[in-house]
């Protein structure tokens, strides 16, 4: 197996400081703006408005002095923010609650940072305010991982009637991590024209290895397989496609009884694989025990350091097992 050494990304108290220093000054410090965005022609800044689309320093701040005038005066606070670098790149994201007379306006903000002559500047920032997905897709769509796991306990609990069977199969469950905030930086027709391909390509590695596609639920998908093997396979071949992606992927992986019908799989061991999915990180293939024992020796495939957790709303302490591949 040839292992990559590369050096992770780390927190940065630093760049959050410029970031939140620029969104400050985004209210009308335009000294303080020029000093912090970088004055090369590859800066791009985002607004709101779908025709707020500034390129290079110039442009925005000759634009942005007029708006201040002809906006109403508003309060700016900021809630959180998160940055990281990586060598002479940086990246951020910001929320905040602009405060009018009348009205307040929670905000979201993405940048991109460089390191230029010593200092981190600005090259890409992104205002934008959150949009129901009832709104762009006109239907309510699943938001986080913690909503799709909670979706799969609320079904697991009701069993159907006379129409299901019994036996043992083993279930994938894959989440796109972090993908609010994915889809506020792509745009929402962009971001959903990349979680389609992804759906795509899940459903034809799913098919290829005699898999089932359960269902898809947000950015996520539960998968089902009658040999734990091809579920392995399938959950590598996932991640190796998401290689290519603009975002991560988290799986879990395990094998049980199941309850089933013609269109779903209820009972325990889906809660227990959506769970062992919630632990995993992104590019992550974590798997149970019991799937551990039912795949064996794998060509290609190594099992790490096993380990002890807690799996929320299950009893005792289950060890999981995570997965590296060539």
């Amino acid at each position: 197996m040839i292992r990559v050494l590369t050096v992770a990304p780390e927190r940065s108290t630093e760049i959050e400081a410029v970031a939140q220093r620029v969104l400050m000054a985004y209210l009308g410090d335009f000294l303080a703006l020029g000093n912090l965005m970088s004055g090369s022609p590859i800066l791009r800044v985002l607004g709101f408005d779908e025709n707020e689309w500034w390129k290079g320093l110039d442009e925005f701040l000759s634009v942005r002095e007029t708006q201040v005038r002809e906006a109403p005066v508003v309060e700016l606070y900021i809630d959180e923010v998160e940055g990281f670098e990586d060598g002479q790149f940086g990246w951020v994201t910001l929320f905040s609650r602009l405060v009018a007379p009348d009205a307040e306006t929670r905000l979201r903000h993405t940048a991109v940072l460089r390191m230029e002559a010593g200092a981190w500047k600005v090259i890409h920032w992104h205002n934008s305010s959150p949009v129901a997905n009832q709104q762009v897709y006109g239907v309510d769509l699943t938001k986080t991982l913690h909503d799709l796991v909670a979706s799969i306990l609320d079904e697991g609990g009701q069993f159907p009637g006379d129409s299901t069977t019994e036996g043992t199969m083993t279930l994938v469950f894959s989440d796109i991590v972090d993908s609010t905030r994915l889809a506020e930086s792509a745009g929402d027709s962009r971001w959903a024209e990349i979680v389609r391909a992804h759906e795509s390509a899940i459903r034809a590695t799913t098919s290829s290895r005699g898999g089932t596609v359960v269902k898809f639920l947000g950015d996520g998908s539960m998968l089902a397989f009658e040999s734990a093997r091809a579920a392995l396979r399938t959950a590598i071949q996932i991640q190796t496609d998401a290689d290519d992606a603009p975002f991560a992927v988290r799986i879990g992986v395990h094998s049980g009884e199941v309850m089933r019908t013609a269109d779903d799989i209820f009972g325990l061991t889906v809660n227990k694989a959506a769970r062992v999915a919630a632990a995993a990180g992104g590019g992550e293939i974590l798997i149970s025990s019991t799937t551990k024992d039912l795949i064996g020796r794998m060509e290609g495939v190594d099992m790490g350091e096993a380990r002890m957790v807690t799996l929320k709303g299950i009893s005792g302490t289950h060890q999981i097992v995570p997965v590296e591949w060539t």
